[in-house]
């Protein structure tokens, strides 16, 4: 008799989950508010990605994650016309390895550094070069990266064309990326141990790897669950804020070692603007005051973006598509204004080659 019952039980439990796995995977579950975790972002790619990936703008990349696909010439998105040269770097200029009788800067970042919503000569890394005398700015910003993608590809792609500056764009919101090992797709991150960073998730995995039958779909709304558990607790947030500066500091390090100064530049958000100091986020403040002078140099954007978005019409019109083409101009006019205040050699060097 009970074991009648226990039998049931398990076949009822069992049809259930069954029901429950269909229902998942013709996407009639809800996919729950934003949460930091890696199942979150499978189950977005699943319903808003799946076969569109990479696309015309992305090549996968077992190293990154992905690279902003090469060869793109003005190709069409968000209003703006994006190319890139065969090294998969933002604009259709070739650079040599090799390095030339020109001053040197390499950029990284994520969509902001790559210039999303702007033309190629509108990013602020091309807004440098137009400025910088005799200078070239290598723009390996790439949409969608976490700062720790940012890292990599800076060890990769941006040391061998032995810069003289590095110039790194602080987003706010990347420091979540940091966090997770897929990120719209799949990604390396850092985990932050007692011994300093330690990578993980690399080789990439492609991902069809995640399009698979098991482990089941609905999994994924189990450890959404457990991670919402987590998501804005202070321990978390101290976690990702602790994992950032280790990585932003990496960033100094790695390049000292070569020679080359890191410069930070603050890429604000819109509620920014309305935070309080001189930046207006306590982090990148106390970030940059702890640095200044030593391991890195900051730029701070946030007066010159009040001069331009002054009102709450003109706010909302500078941040609506990532930045106006007026602060990308600002963001890449101030940091060409404190690299020539700051390294002058550098550009004379140049100028005299």
């Amino acid at each position: 008799m009970i074991a009648g019952k226990v039998a049931l039980l398990s076949i009822s439990l069992l049809l259930t989950l069954l029901v429950c796995e269909a229902a998942a995977r013709l996407e009639l579950l809800p996919l729950p508010d934003f949460v930091i975790s890696d199942a979150w972002w499978e189950e977005r790619w699943h319903r808003e990605r799946r076969g569109l990936s990479p696309h015309v703008f992305v090549e996968l990349d077992a190293d990154l994650g992905y690279v902003p696909a090469a060869g793109l010439s003005g190709q069409r998105y968000q209003g703006a016309r994006i190319g890139t040269n065969s090294a998969h770097m933002r604009g259709t200029r070739e650079y040599s390895v090799e390095r030339t009788e020109a001053a040197r800067v390499v950029v990284i970042g994520d969509s902001y550094t790559f210039g999303q919503c702007a033309n190629d000569d509108e990013t602020y890394p091309a807004v440098m070069e137009a400025t910088l005398p005799n200078t070239e700015v290598l723009n390996l910003g790439v949409m969608g990266y976490g700062q720790d993608q940012a890292l990599l590809r800076l060890r990769r792609d941006g040391f061998r064309y032995r810069p003289d500056i590095v110039v790194f764009g602080f987003y706010r919101s990347d420091m979540r990326r940091n966090a997770v090992a897929f990120q719209s797709l799949p990604k390396p991150r850092f985990r932050l141990t007692d011994s300093g960073l330690v990578l993980e998730n690399v080789p990439v995995p492609m991902p069809e790897e995640y399009d698979r039958l098991w482990p089941p779909r609905l999994w994924n709304f189990v450890r959404i669950f457990s991670d919402s558990l987590d998501w804005g607790t202070k321990t978390e947030w101290a976690y990702i804020y602790d994992l950032s500066h280790a990585i932003v500091h990496q960033m100094a390090a790695d390049a000292e070692a070569f020679g080359m100064p890191l410069v930070v530049v603050h890429l604000p958000r819109v509620d920014t603007l309305e935070g309080e100091g001189p930046y207006g986020w306590p982090f990148i403040e106390e970030l940059c005051a702890d640095m200044e002078g030593e391991r890195f140099r900051c730029v701070n954007p946030v007066d010159r973006f009040h001069q331009i978005a002054s009102t709450p019409e003109t706010i909302q019109h500078h941040f609506d598509c990532h930045y106006s083409p007026e602060l990308y101009r600002a963001v890449g006019e101030l940091t060409s204004e404190m690299l020539l205040r700051e390294f002058p050699d550098v550009f004379l060097s140049a100028a005299s080659r």
